[in-house]
């Protein structure tokens, strides 16, 4: 019996693809710049790409240092704030509905304080010297972004799946672990993202406040001698920071909650 011959699917428009269209605004975007900073002609207001390019290249060892540096504040920070945040929302969980209230307030009233303030006394308490209080002050921005989304998506959880796995005699660590879990996941990889953004500002404000090395020293030290370009250098390796975190997240989220993706596009 004869085989079907299927004829080739066509390859989708290239305009169609997410990442030629990214491509396109970026190049798009640094010309615009380029004219727009040219037609201005003032460098120390807004320099031009190719005038923040050239200030890399001057020092590339030295950028990539300090680079290297926040995005060790970062990703720490990050992790640290993040798992804070998960176990403080598992403790939530477990305990009476008056002192979750009342922890809830407590957690709300920090909230309310400025981060400034915060990170301020973060480097008093820590020190200047090293990471650590740079990587703690991340940590408080991330856990801030990220406990109460976790929490919310695991006490959401359907009250009829509960039910079966009560009859059952479940434990409460399989409880969290094949209901209250699986059903966070896509909050909680949404609030992840929002996080890790918490942690590189929570990071670049540290620096800010105490440092003698990382991105946000090099953005107060070029600020205090003029230097537009390399403040702007900075934010611009800021910003690959985050898009990397990001794509890591991304990535993530489409291996174990890409159902939920799918059905979010379909409506």
């Amino acid at each position: 019996m004869a085989r079907a011959v299927h004829p080739p699917r066509k390859a989708p428009p290239l305009w169609k693809n997410e990442g030629v269209r990214w491509l396109v605004f970026a190049v798009v975007a640094l010309v615009l710049w380029e004219l727009g900073a040219r037609l201005y002609n003032s460098p120390f207001l807004l320099p031009a790409p190719s005038r923040i390019l050239e200030e890399f290249l001057k020092t590339p060892a030295l950028v990539l240092t300090h680079a290297w540096i926040t995005t060790q504040e970062i990703v720490l920070g990050f992790l640290l704030g993040a798992l804070v945040a998960h176990l403080a929302a598992l403790l939530l969980i477990v305990l009476p509905e008056w002192l979750e209230d009342f922890t809830f307030r407590a957690v709300s009233t920090l909230n309310s304080i400025p981060f400034v303030a915060l990170a301020s006394l973060v480097v008093v308490w820590l020190g200047v010297n090293g990471i650590g209080s740079k990587v703690a002050i991340a940590a408080l921005y991330a856990f801030f972004a990220l406990v109460y989304f976790v929490h919310k998506g695991m006490v959401s959880t359907d009250a009829t799946k509960e039910e079966l796995l009560t009859s059952y005699s479940a434990s409460f660590v399989q409880r969290v672990r094949y209901l209250k879990l699986p059903f966070a996941l896509p909050i909680i990889f949404t609030s992840l993202k929002g996080a890790a953004m918490a942690a590189v500002n929570g990071a670049i404000v540290g620096e800010l406040f105490g440092a003698f090395q990382g991105l946000g020293f090099m953005i107060l030290d070029s600020r205090y001698v003029g230097n537009t370009a390399r403040v702007f250098l900075a934010a611009v390796f800021c910003t690959l920071v985050g898009w990397i975190l990001l794509g890591v997240l991304t990535a993530l989220e489409r291996r174990f909650v890409g159902w939920h993706l799918e059905m979010t596009r379909r409506g």
